[in-house]
């Protein structure tokens, strides 16, 4: 008898876990189930290799009971570095029903001599360090749109938010003081550097999300001298096994 097709889900949101199941697709053909899923907050979506599946899980006992009902085998969390919850309630699941489990996380960026960061263990660390400056600021607010309330409280700070999609608020209920750029990356040096400058922005806030596409930021930062404020990246629930490139991860 002919054994059944061992079936790996991908928690995708990252060009790596779209990667991820280039490869496998591509080195598996029909002997595997590839599925990514991906919560289909933005409307415009590249096609990925394999099954899909858009939405949310509906919690730890939703995300327990899709494994079992999909005979899952295998999972790779590749997910947003900064997908917190989906990431420990991956680990978890997949640790009390002993399914292989694998985190997918691109390297940090890491700051050299000639930039000024300042390091935020967290959202509400950076939204009180920027809220407490004297000195009013210009802002260039890249950490996506359910944090935007908390980096507006200070009205002296102006706060220009780049983002895919429209926040989901009205024009009525939005901040004074904040602006909205709707654009899509990646985003060169160059274009990064014409945005800062005809923006006038004097500090910018962003998560340490790591990634070669997405530095054009943090280096015109660094040709203006300007400071960041960088958000730590969430601890990884102990005992993962980390793969830093699709090339890299290991099925099993």
């Amino acid at each position: 008898m002919t054994p059944s097709p061992r079936t790996i889900l991908i928690l995708g949101g990252t060009p790596e876990a779209y990667a991820l199941a280039q490869r496998l697709v591509l080195e598996q053909r029909d002997q595997k189930r590839i599925i990514t899923s991906r919560a289909g907050v933005t409307r415009a979506r590249s096609t990925i290799a394999g099954e899909e599946r858009l939405g949310g899980f509906g919690g730890l006992e939703g995300f327990r009971n899709y494994l079992l009902r999909e005979k899952i085998d295998f999972v790779v969390d590749g997910t947003h570095p900064f997908a917190e919850r989906m990431t420990e309630t991956a680990f978890s699941v997949c640790r009390d029903l002993g399914i292989g489990h694998c985190l997918l996380q691109r390297p940090e960026w890491e700051a050299t001599e000639d930039d000024n960061w300042i390091s935020c263990k967290h959202l509400q660390d950076a939204a009180q360090k920027l809220a407490a400056l004297e000195q009013p600021q210009t802002v260039l607010l890249t950490t996506g749109q359910k944090e935007l309330p908390l980096f507006c409280q200070n009205p002296k700070h102006s706060v220009l938010a780049r983002m895919i999609e429209a926040p989901d608020f009205s024009e009525e209920s939005k901040p004074g003081n904040l602006s909205v750029l709707l654009s899509r990356g990646p985003f060169d040096e160059h274009s990064e550097l014409s945005l800062l400058q005809s923006a006038g922005i004097t500090l910018i806030v962003t998560k340490n999300a790591g990634g070669e596409g997405t530095t054009g930021k943090l280096k015109a930062a660094r040709t203006l001298g300007l400071p960041v404020l960088m958000i730590d990246r969430p601890a990884l629930p102990p005992a993962s096994r980390v793969f830093r490139t699709a090339e890299s991860v290991e099925i099993g």
